[in-house]
């Protein structure tokens, strides 16, 4: 999912704390990670963690990461958000990232797995995440008695608006995305088939497609048909549905490119 603050890609499960401080923008404090990890390093040191402030944006423990954060202003408020890896599958996350080589070889490290690390494994005597989580709070707030928000149901009504406008808009989580090529090549038993594409804002607007299949129908009717259509999974299986196969395709089947159209 595409969020309006700037930074990488966020793994999240349920080892993953996220955490979201809204306050009003003073002019001075964007790119200010320092005030805002603050509290979350002072909580981390009192349970017996290592950790600090690194980089432009990262915290972490004995050089390794175990929190990102990023920043957004709008409006006369500032944004400022970041995670807490606390038990997370590193494995997962090592899968889910795919992380710039230059990035890794300037901290000097071979591969995500070994440029992180979950906060629990450093901690001085072992708790849940629930009790980290409510430590945090009262390092944030300064209190143990944490004030608590209820949304109201008019606050439920502009959430839900948001959500739909925003981020279940097909336009916000991939439309605007940057122009890049895809090159996809496989052989089946009914021939070769080479599919390349230009995507821009999402969509295909630049389509090929070569083979050594058998067939009597003009590909570039499929090529012009491909334009404009929006480059996901949902949108290029409905597209070979209701494509003609046999006619364009020859022996190759619907399956098969099913597996080679969208990688």
């Amino acid at each position: 999912m595409r969020r309006l603050s700037g930074g990488g890609a966020v793994y999240n499960d349920e080892g993953n704390i996220s955490f979201s401080i809204i306050t009003k923008d003073d002019g001075a404090s964007f790119n200010n990670f320092e005030r805002f990890t603050k509290p979350i390093i002072e909580a981390l040191i009192e349970l017996g963690v290592d950790a600090k402030l690194s980089g432009r944006n990262d915290i972490e423990v004995a050089g390794r990461k175990i929190s990102g954060n990023a920043q957004f202003a709008t409006g006369g408020r500032l944004y400022s958000h970041g995670t807490l890896l606390f038990d997370v599958n590193l494995a997962n996350v090592e899968k889910a990232l795919h992380v710039n080589p230059l990035k890794l070889q300037a901290k000097g490290v071979k591969s995500v797995r070994s440029r992180v690390t979950n906060i629990r494994e450093h901690l001085r005597e072992d708790m849940d995440i629930n009790a980290f989580r409510q430590i945090l709070l009262q390092s944030i707030f300064q209190t143990t008695e944490i004030p608590t928000y209820v949304f109201s149901e008019e606050d439920w009504t502009q959430i839900r608006k948001i959500q739909k406008e925003r981020y279940q808009n097909w336009d916000w989580n991939y439309g605007k995305s940057p122009k890049f090529n895809v090159k996809s090549e496989q052989k089946f038993p009914g021939g070769l088939v080479e599919m390349r594409f230009q995507v821009e804002k999402g969509r295909i607007t630049m389509a090929q497609i070569f083979g050594d299949f058998f067939a009597v129908g003009d590909m570039k009717e499929i090529e012009n048909s491909l334009l404009g259509v929006a480059y996901t999974r949902e949108a290029l299986d409905d597209f070979l549905e209701e494509v003609n196969i046999p006619l364009y395709f020859g022996k190759i089947t619907e399956e098969e490119l099913r597996t080679i159209i969208f990688q």
